[in-house]
């Protein structure tokens, strides 16, 4: 079970990263899904096993082919939260290929993942028969509900710490496994 971001990644690769106010062409455009929890969960789709994520996406155009891709990928997207009202999250990488650097321009969704949004028999359908729970740190108050109930359910439970983020540090409280982003422990 995931819980944590999605979003929809407009990634532009570049020659080489502009300067301020400079105008430049970008040598190729591809757009796809994002999001570590996103990304993550594909992953293990990808990989033959049966993943569940709890996110949220609002019903606009980026929301629908978050949701889409996700499904078509295997991951199970019933524990989402589709808000009406508000925008899904998209990042813009621009990648350069002189310095194989990726730069990202990241606009969260709104509203927010709220905890009162995942009912308490959501969170437990939620992590019935779950052999682990993996959070990136994004919807901290959520996530700590999500991380108190596995917890107590004696599953393991895996952080990923890309950069400090408000709660992260209470829900490394509850990791049985961290990782971190390589400028991190910095």
């Amino acid at each position: 079970l995931g819980c944590g971001q999605v979003a929809v990644d407009f990634l532009a690769t570049v020659a080489s990263f502009p300067n301020p106010d400079d105008k430049i062409r970008s040598t190729s455009l591809k757009v796809q899904g994002g999001g570590n929890a996103g990304n993550a969960s594909t992953c293990a789709a990808r990989l033959g096993l049966n993943p569940r994520l709890i996110s949220k996406v609002s019903s606009d155009s980026h929301g629908k082919g978050i949701l889409e891709e996700l499904e078509a990928d295997g991951v199970d997207t019933s524990f989402f939260i589709v808000s009406e009202k508000g925008n899904s999250s998209f990042t813009y990488v621009i990648v350069d290929s002189q310095t194989k650097t990726r730069t990202c321009i990241h606009t969260p969704g709104y509203p927010p993942l709220i905890p009162e949004e995942l009912s308490q028999s959501s969170l437990l359908s939620a992590l019935d028969g779950v052999n682990m729970v993996y959070f990136d740190g994004r919807h901290h108050e959520t996530a700590l509900v999500v991380a108190k109930e596995a917890a107590r359910k004696n599953i393991p439970i895996l952080v990923e710490a890309e950069r400090e983020r408000e709660g992260l540090d209470d829900l490394l409280d509850f990791a049985t496994y961290a990782i971190c982003s390589a400028k991190f422990p910095q």
